[in-house]
């Protein structure tokens, strides 16, 4: 049976440059590397230096807190620099590919159907972990990498895609179907008490029964994409109640690890934006140096503004984090902002967008629009708003909840709600917001204190 969800509270938010729905080969790409701040709580000890030499799935690093679970290279080459920021706080290892074999196993034994239904749980995890590919699991709470001796209570995999310019998972996953589905298989065989797979209207593919899967229908605007709304409807979680998730694009990656033995660092990435030349569908590698990877795409390099991940709750392609984020699947890429305009509130200008139509713009307010990287608003104290909750389909209060993260009243920040979260469930709040809070950067440092124990 197939369970399905109207999402009613949300946006879609019309901006202009969506992919077109084709995949082409992207540009060769020879810098790769893994980014600290896509892991959340990582304390990391490092495994090598610049200059070493590193193959295919060889561990770079490790969490102190658990290091069964290392966080491996995406290429054979060297390691060419190890990035750090503010307090020493790692951004970013970077491996230039030189096409030579190093010290790490990237080849593993391919297994049949039959074999993969007979594994226990801790042999799929300690393959998982040997590949690199236990860190595509994400917890929540707090959106960190699960410990490698835990197992899941609830898993979510996500194959459906809300957000701004992202691509339609059904034409990635069609590209790699019989990897998806031993993906699921695998999945299955940690053993999780619940396994959904949560999908868009229209799910076009039949796969092999399989004990303990099913299938959500999420239907409506954005953030109906997002697993922290699969989670909030289908199985809440709490401060003793935890649930992971993982994306389309990992689950076929396990598929192949199982059914062909090797580590697949290949990803298929949209790149969508008005600063585009051709916005498309490309085939990169796990890691891409954006840089290389949009080399001869932008309208105006010097005038756009580079995203790794959604407009909405990406990170900015930048010095040492100028890469492709480990949980990204699309590269945004718009104009930058900032110039003033005559009158711009009174709606003379019909490409400029509003969430709340007023004037001339209240007729064809939904083609696409020119966004660009200005905010439109200023720094202020917070405003609770009506339109928070016209955007939040979950069963939880914005308004107050915000002002519990301002203030970092953890108590309050947790009876209202804030473990269910992650930053990208707040993005059309911040969008939104007139006094352009970040509530996501708010949210982050709640839970980090709550995990400390505070």
């Amino acid at each position: 049976m197939t369970l399905s969800f109207r999402i009613r509270h949300g946006l879609d938010i019309p901006v202009a440059g969506a992919p077109d729905a084709v995949i082409t080969d992207g540009p060769p790409v020879r810098r790769l590397a893994l980014c600290g701040p896509d892991y959340p709580g990582l304390k990391p000890r490092m495994l090598v230096d610049v200059g070493d030499v590193v193959s295919l799935g060889q561990p770079l690093f490790i969490d102190k807190r658990d290091p069964a679970a290392p966080f491996t290279s995406p290429g054979t080459g060297r390691v060419v620099a190890v990035n750090r920021g503010e307090r020493r706080r790692l951004e970013s290892v970077v491996v230039e590919e030189e096409g030579q074999a190093g010290a790490g196993e990237s080849d593993f034994e391919s297994l049949l159907p039959e074999a993969i239904d007979s594994l226990a749980p801790d042999a799929v995890a300690e393959r998982l972990c040997r590949a690199g590919l236990w860190t595509a699991f994400r917890t929540r709470p707090f959106s960190c990498v699960p410990h490698s001796d835990s197992r899941p209570r609830a898993l979510f995999v996500t194959a459906i895609d809300t957000r701004p310019l992202a691509a339609d998972p059904r034409i990635v996953i069609k590209d790699g179907r019989e990897a998806f589905e031993a993906g699921l298989r695998v999945l299955s065989r940690l053993q999780p008490q619940r396994l959904y797979l949560c999908t868009a209207p229209g799910w076009p593919f039949e796969f092999s029964p399989l004990e303990g899967l099913r299938r959500a229908e999420f239907s409506g605007p954005h953030p109906a994409g997002l697993p922290g709304t699969h989670i909030h409807l289908l199985d809440p979680v709490g401060a003793d109640r935890v649930a992971w998730h993982i994306a389309y694009p990992d689950v076929i990656a396990i598929g192949r690890l199982f059914t062909e033995g090797r580590i697949a660092p290949e990803r298929i990435v949209a790149l969508g934006g008005e600063g585009l030349k051709q916005p498309r569908l490309v085939r990169t590698r796990q890691g891409a140096s954006l840089t290389e990877l949009l080399e001869g795409s932008c309208t105006e390099p010097a005038e756009c503004r580079v995203v790794s991940g959604s407009v909405l709750c990406g990170r900015t392609a930048e010095r040492g984090l100028a890469f492709l984020g480990r949980y990204h699947n699309q590269v945004s890429v718009i104009p930058e902002g900032g110039n003033r305009h005559l009158f711009g509130w009174t709606g003379l200008f019909p490409r400029r967008y509003t969430a709340a139509p007023t004037l001339l713009r209240q007729t064809g307010h939904r083609r696409k629009a020119a966004f660009t990287t200005a905010q439109n608003g200023r720094y202020s104290g917070m405003i609770p708003m009506r339109a928070f909750d016209r955007v939040v389909p979950l069963d939880i209060l914005p308004s107050p909840l915000f002002r519990a993260l301002m203030v970092r009243d953890t108590d309050q920040a947790q009876a209202l709600g804030c473990l269910e979260l992650d930053e990208e469930d707040l993005a059309l709040c911040e969008f939104l917001c007139p006094a352009k809070n970040d509530y996501g950067t708010a949210l982050r440092i709640n839970l980090d204190q709550i995990e400390r124990g505070g």
